[in-house]
């Protein structure tokens, strides 16, 4: 499956999720906003990443600027902006850039179902997906800061992150896997995984997207 149809797939169930659902209901997984202000940052981070516009990535800005500017509109024409951009954006999707959106909409597809006490999908082939490019970028950290290789076993599978024999092992499923890498879990929560040895070595650049504080319980 394309990236383009595996996003708007997940496109397509966050807009039903939130017609009919509390656009103001606060999402516990993005501390501060509600699920308008996800949805805002989905519609206007398409639009930049067609532009290339990626001023605030840095300092995490970024998203924080979507919805600001976006705060007196409407969920209608948030889901109009979003169509919109998704139009223009197709070729983006087949370019290295498709991973890390389909990586995006699929972490933020679950904390609005979270936020509305709608879980589910849990088992689709785009959470899998989606780790694609998070599980990338942990092998590259692991490289980079010459830290022990990782074996991490999932349900379609395993792989070993980083170079050399694995010093640990962790088992997990891709949904549980995503939370983790997207930033959704806390210290605590990832070390009572199913590990193989100390989780130590790990901890630190696991939570490819920001560490948490607080446990997020789904």
């Amino acid at each position: 499956m394309s990236n383009a149809i595996t996003y708007d797939a997940a496109r397509r169930r966050i807009i039903s999720l939130v017609t009919g659902g509390d656009p103001d209901a606060p999402v516990e997984a993005c501390p501060g906003w509600t699920v308008k202000d996800v949805v805002a940052h989905l519609a206007g981070g398409l639009g930049d990443f067609t532009e290339g516009r990626f001023d605030g990535v840095e300092d995490g800005s970024w998203g924080e600027r979507q919805v600001h500017d976006r705060r007196n509109r409407s969920m209608g024409d948030l889901l109009v902006e979003w169509e919109r951009n998704f139009q223009v954006a197709e070729g983006l999707f087949d370019s290295p850039m498709g991973a890390v959106l389909i990586a995006e909409i699929v972490s933020h597809e679950h904390d609005v179902r979270t936020a509305l006490g709608r879980p589910g999908e849990r088992d689709n082939v785009a959470v899998r997906a989606a780790l694609t490019r998070p599980l990338q970028e942990v092998d590259k950290r692991l490289r980079a800061k010459h830290l022990p290789a990782l074996r991490i076993t999932l349900e379609h599978g395993d792989r070993v992150l980083g170079e050399g024999e694995p010093a640990g092992a962790l088992r997990a499923s891709s949904f549980e896997m995503l939370r983790v890498l997207g930033g959704r879990r806390n210290e605590d929560q990832i070390r009572a995984m199913d590990w193989d040895g100390d989780p130590g070595p790990w901890l630190g650049v696991l939570p490819v997207l920001g560490r948490r504080d607080t446990a997020l319980v789904e």
